[in-house]
C-alpha cells in the first residue's frame, strides 16, 4: 500500500505539503504542486487513513448510534429499527460523516465505549430512562435522544408527540363507532413511548364518554401460546371490537395470529397499527395506521446533532413530530360515531 511518505517523496515536496492537499488546504501550496500530488495520488491508489487523520486534527466524523437491544437480539428484524437506523446512516453519510452502530440493553459498556470511540456526537434510539440515568458522556458528548422521555438539561430530543397521537387513535376508532375497544404495545412496563401513547388513548376515548377497561390493555404482543387470553376476551359478549397497536410490527403480528384462529379482519375485528412502515401496505388486509415520516425524523436527528457538534454553546433543542392518519382496510366502522362528552371544565 503507497504511503504518504512515498506520495512526498516522488513529488519531491514535504509530508506536510501533501497533507495539506489532502485535507483541502490548498491555498498553503501552489497550483502546480497541487496538480501534480492529486495526479500522484490517484495514480497510486493512495487511501487517507481516516483513523489517523482524525487523531491528528483532533477532529471524529464518526457518530454513535446506540440503539435499545436485548443480549443477542438482531435488531434490523424489527423493521422500524431497520428503517430508522438506515434512515440515519444515510443522512449522516450525506453529511461527511460515519454511524458507528451499537446495540445494547447494558449501559455500563456505553459510558466507556463513547470515550474509546473518540466519537463526534451520538444518537440514541428508543432507550430507557433507567439506562440513560448511568451514561455521564451526555453530558460532555453532543446527544440527541430519539423516541424515549428523559429529561437531562443540555440534552436534545426529537420524537413524536405520542400523546397527541395516541388521542387521535382513540378519536378515529370512536369516531368509527367503536365503543369496546382494546390497546397492544411492545413493553409497557420500560417504555415510556408506548406509556404516552397509552394515556393519550385514554384521553382520545374520554372524549367520547368512552373507558378503557384495564384487562383490554396487553402490555407485550399477544404470542402464539398466549392467543388464548384475547380470543378469549374477543369472543366475550362484551369484547373490544377494535385494538390499537403501538407499532405496526405488533398490528402485523397480531392480524397473523388472529387469522389462525379464525378470526377475521376488519370483519370480527378492527386493527389499527402505528408507524406506517411498508409492511402496512402488504398485510392482509392492508393496514390502516398512523404514520410518522421516519425520514424526516432522521433529517431533524442528524441536523440538529451537526449543529451542536459544530457549535457546543448552543441552547438544548426539544422537537415533537405529529402523525397522520393512513385508512386502509383493517378498519371498518360498527355504527354511528361515538357522540363527544359534554364538557364538564367549566
Amino acid at each position: 500500500m503507497t504511503t504518504l511518505k512515498e506520495i512526498a517523496q516522488a513529488a519531491g515536496v514535504s509530508m506536510t505539503t501533501v497533507s495539506n492537499v489532502i485535507n483541502g488546504k490548498l491555498n498553503r501550496v501552489s497550483a502546480d504542486t497541487v496538480e501534480r500530488i492529486q495526479a500522484l495520488i490517484s495514480q497510486s491508489g493512495y487511501v487517507p487513513n481516516q483513523a489517523a487523520r482524525s487523531l491528528a486534527q483532533r477532529e471524529s466524523r464518526v457518530v454513535a448510534i446506540i440503539v435499545q437491544a436485548s443480549e443477542n437480539e438482531n435488531i434490523f428484524r424489527n423493521p422500524y429499527a431497520a428503517e430508522y437506523v438506515g434512515a440515519l446512516t444515510v443522512e449522516l453519510h450525506r453529511s461527511g460523516y460515519y454511524p458507528l452502530i451499537r446495540f445494547s440493553d447494558d449501559y455500563r459498556d456505553v459510558e466507556a465505549d463513547l470515550r474509546g470511540w473518540n466519537v463526534a456526537g451520538a444518537i440514541f434510539s428508543g432507550t430507557f430512562s433507567r439506562h440513560l440515568q448511568n451514561i455521564h458522556s451526555l453530558k460532555t458528548v453532543p446527544t440527541v435522544l430519539t423516541d424515549c422521555y428523559f429529561r437531562l438539561p443540555g440534552v436534545n430530543h426529537v420524537g413524536v408527540d405520542d400523546d397527541a397521537a395516541g388521542q387521535m387513535a382513540g378519536d378515529y376508532l370512536a369516531r368509527m363507532g367503536h365503543r369496546r375497544v382494546a390497546l397492544m404495545t411492545n413493553n409497557l412496563q420500560d417504555s415510556e413511548v408506548d406509556q404516552h401513547r397509552l394515556a393519550g388513548f385514554r384521553t382520545g376515548l374520554a372524549a367520547h364518554g368512552i373507558t378503557l377497561s384495564e384487562r383490554c390493555v396487553f402490555p407485550q404482543p399477544i404470542a402464539a401460546e398466549t392467543i388464548g387470553q384475547l380470543t378469549s376476551l374477543l369472543r366475550s359478549p362484551d369484547g373490544p371490537t377494535a385494538i390499537f397497536c403501538t407499532a405496526d410490527r405488533i398490528a402485523a403480528q397480531l392480524m397473523q395470529l388472529l387469522s389462525a384462529e379464525g378470526f377475521r379482519v376488519p370483519e370480527d375485528v378492527s386493527v389499527l397499527g402505528f408507524d406506517n412502515l411498508p409492511m402496512a401496505e402488504i398485510t392482509h388486509p392492508p393496514l390502516t395506521t398512523l404514520a410518522q415520516d421516519i425520514d424526516q425524523k432522521a433529517h431533524l436527528v442528524v441536523d440538529m446533532l451537526l449543529r451542536h457538534i459544530r457549535q457546543e454553546t448552543l441552547a438544548p433543542e426539544r422537537t415533537l413530530l405529529g402523525v397522520w392518519l393512513v385508512e386502509r382496510q383493517s378498519v371498518r366502522r360498527v355504527g354511528p360515531p361515538a357522540a363527544l362528552a359534554p364538557d364538564t371544565s367549566a
